[in-house]
């Protein structure tokens, strides 16, 4: 008897699903009730996805700006790749050099023509000097693309900028007026960071502008380097870098020469 009605009972619910399942609005909204649930899995899997990357901690800073509202540290500017040394103006026809850096390793003669004559004593120089030849001043430009780390109005070299670039790589102006820069700015190669001026140290050279490139500190004959990449400094300076890494050492000017000079 308990078997019968259980049939009975299946045979009735049978029945009933046939007789809900004819009516229009039945299929429908299974379809749509399925689609919810596709659309929520979707939904919970796009943000299991987005937490993993954003909980990563392999995954640097800055490597991607996908995130809004994330902070990234803003990178350096470094030498331009394929960037090569150029002079530190942009009229080579008319720009002549001066003042050549002391080479250890030159003749006597070119030796001679490295020194700088200051308070009746003579000074290697660590660097290479330009000016016009009729006196006038000109646009001093960066050698190289690179971050500004020093501005400075000094006694006896005039206004300085020291630019900093890859490879561990300074260039160095001096002798400037009119500086256009500041320290912390990033500049690119030929663009105007000041005019060629006069100083103190070299008062001979008049209106001109005195270049310096330092590696690891140690000054390295510019003559060598120019339409160089600075990866190949090292190779390139053999044998062309000055003893002493730090600015000339000279006595301080007296009252009366930094009146004669204003």
């Amino acid at each position: 008897m308990r078997e019968e009605n259980q049939s009975s009972k299946l045979a009735k619910m049978k029945a009933s699903l046939q007789k809900q399942m004819k009516k229009r609005w039945v299929l429908p909204a299974v379809y749509l009730g399925l689609a919810a649930v596709v659309l929520s899995a979707v939904i919970w899997l796009q943000g299991s996805e987005e937490q993993i990357v954003q909980e990563d901690p392999n995954m640097e800073q800055g490597q991607t700006d996908t995130n809004p509202g994330v902070n990234y540290e803003e990178a350096l500017p470094v030498t331009a790749v394929n960037e090569v040394f150029k002079k530190p103006f942009l009229n080579e026809a008319e720009v002549n050099v001066i003042g050549y850096f002391f080479d250890f390793n030159a003749t006597e003669e070119q030796q001679q023509a490295a020194l700088v004559f200051y308070d009746n004593t003579y000074y290697q120089n660590k660097g290479m000097d330009f000016a016009l030849e009729s006196g006038e001043t000109f646009d001093v430009v960066a050698a190289l693309s690179g971050t500004v780390v020093k501005v400075e109005k000094d006694a006896l070299f005039g206004n300085l900028v020291h630019i900093e670039h890859d490879n561990h790589v300074v260039t160095v102006y001096q002798s400037l007026e009119g500086v256009k820069v500041e320290e912390g700015q990033a500049v690119k190669q030929g663009e105007v960071i000041a005019q060629a001026g006069r100083n103190l140290y070299n008062q001979d050279a008049g209106i001109h502008v005195h270049f310096e490139v330092r590696h690891d500190g140690v000054p390295v004959n510019p003559a060598t380097l120019f339409d160089q990449p600075a990866t190949a400094l090292p190779n390139a300076a053999e044998g062309d870098v000055a003893e002493e890494a730090d600015d000339e050492e000279v006595e301080e000017p007296s009252e009366e020469e930094l009146e004669e000079q204003d």
